[in-house]
This record gives structure tokens, sequence and C-alpha cells, in this order.
């Protein structure tokens, strides 16, 4: 099959399966990236035959909930609740599928392993041309904001590449560095994992610091999207989509699901039945160490 025509294929499987975005780039080592131990650093420690890497995106900016403003209900993100807390993977099976039928070899991001994801992302989702990486860290997109969810396959297939990339748009915005309340983002562009109160919500023992910002947040956070100009008419306004989103068409009580008073009182059973398909991998004790907590400041409100 040429390789205009499997690119194509490709995109129209890929509105079949709900993905928003599709890029692809060539299989080129990320140099200067900063976990330079890491096999996510070149795709060929992969794949060694790899040619081609296929980004894509799901828009996950409608998946909020109104709730979140009262400080009785329990407080996540969309990435957590859009059941895409890792790397996609289901959505980008018929790709794979096709390739292989191709006879190409194609392994698909999955960020459960030990290795957690074997590509950069946000980098190649740069590299593909679906966006800029803006100074929290994050891809992102002009159409899309902040809010893609992303996966990735590495592929020997000699694909359509992408040979410009987005200029970055953020200039001299700060807005995200200065709205983080633990500083994770004084380096611009760099992400201080020990700082940022995502990472720092599942850790086992709780800082002081955290608990004195966290309000009713009991799991991942996004103040920094939150203050992102590019995302400001996501929050008002979410985009229609097509996506259907697993924990959004499960969950039909929202008010239910994250009143405090009742998350306190679910047993760990309750929470892996609920919770578990969000693919956190959050611990229950940590969960409803974070939930007592939020109910806690909640109470001094």
């Amino acid at each position: 099959m040429q390789q205009g025509v499997l690119t194509e294929r490709l995109k129209n499987h890929a509105e079949e399966s709900g993905l928003d975005v599709l890029g692809f780039a060539d299989a080129s080592a990320f140099k200067g990236y900063r976990l330079g131990h890491s096999i996510r650093r070149d795709p060929k420690l992969s794949l060694p035959e790899a040619r081609t890497i296929i980004v894509a995106g799901v828009y996950i900016g409608g998946v909020t909930l109104p709730i979140w403003r009262d400080p009785w209900y329990g407080r996540t993100s969309r990435l957590y609740l859009s059941g895409y807390f890792l790397d996609m993977v289901k959505p980008l099976e018929p790709l794979v599928k096709v390739l292989t039928n191709q006879g190409f070899q194609a392994i698909l991001c999955d960020g459960t392993t030990d290795e957690g994801s074997i590509l950069p992302l946000k980098l190649a989702a740069v590299r593909a041309g679906l966006g800029w990486q803006g100074k929290h860290s994050l891809l992102i997109s002009k159409q899309y904001g902040t809010f893609l969810a992303l996966g990735g396959i590495i592929t020997d297939a000699e694909l359509q590449h992408n040979t410009k990339e987005e200029p970055n748009r953020c200039r001299d915005c700060d807005k995200c560095q200065q709205a983080c309340p633990l500083g994770a983002l004084e380096t611009p562009y760099v992400l201080d994992k020990k700082k940022c109160m995502s990472n720092r919500l599942a850790l086992e023992k709780l800082p002081d610091d955290v608990q004195a910002v966290m309000e009713n947040r009991i799991g991942d956070c996004e103040i920094c999207q939150d203050a992102c100009p590019w995302n400001k008419k996501h929050i008002e306004r979410p985009l229609s989509t097509q996506t259907i989103v697993s924990f959004q068409t499960q969950a039909a009580d929202w008010k239910k699901t994250f009143y405090l008073p009742d998350l306190a009182e679910i047993s760990e059973k309750t929470f892996r039945c609920r919770f578990d398909l969000l693919n956190t991998g959050y611990p229950f004790d940590i969960f409803q160490r974070n939930v007592l907590l939020a109910l806690e400041n909640a109470r001094r409100f």
C-alpha cells in the first residue's frame, strides 16, 4: 500500500474511533530529553526499525463538573475523569490493526509499564504538529487548549510526516507559573514534580504545604490549566464532542458520586468498583485520606 494511501486510511480509522487529532512524525531520537536514561528518549530503543511516530488526541475539555465550585464536593481533573489518566490505548487499537494487517510492526504506548510510556508524548505531539509545549510543560493546541488526552504508536511504516512545528505562542505570558500555589513551575517549560500538587496528593505522607492549598481536591490538580489563556473558552463553554468517555457514561449521579460526606463513608470495595476504571492507580488509603482532608477543609468555610 502506498505511503499516502495508508496515511489517509489511518486518518479515516482515527475519526471512526473518536480521535479528535492525529499526527505523524519521524521516529528520530529526542535530543536533550531530560530523562536521558529512559527508553523514551529514542523510539528505536523500543522498535529498532522504527520510521514513524503516530500521536493521537481526544478532547477532554467537556469532562468537568460545575459542582467543583462547591467545597462540599471532591474535586479532581478532567484527565482523571476522562478515563485516560495514562496513555490512551483502546482508541488506538484499530490503527494498530490496520498497520499489522499490512505487515508492519506497531507498538502501542501504554503508561502502565514499569518504564511508563515508551514515548515522551508531549514532545512527540509537538513534532507531529499538534501544538506547542507551554510554560506549564503541557501540550497546547490552538483548537483544544491543554485539554487533549494523548496516545501514541511507534511503527516501521513509512508514513507522511509533519515537517513544520507550531510556533510557541506563550510569549511573555506567565499566568500558569503565577497560579501554581506550590511553585512547581518556577522554571518555565519544566514541571518540578517534587513540588507539583498532582504528584504530591498521591504521596503516602501528605506535606503540610499541600494540605494548606488543596481545598476540595481529592486527586490531581488543574490550577495551571485553569489559568492558561488558551483554555479560557473551553472552561466557559466546552466544545461538543462525539467521544464517549468511559467514566462519564457510567456515573449517572455526579453529585452523589463526589459528595464528600458520602465519599468519606465508602468501603474499599465500593471504591474499587467506582473508581478503578479511571486507571489512576490511587490506593484506597491515600484516596480516603485526601477525602477526609478535603471534608475538613469544607467544614472550615
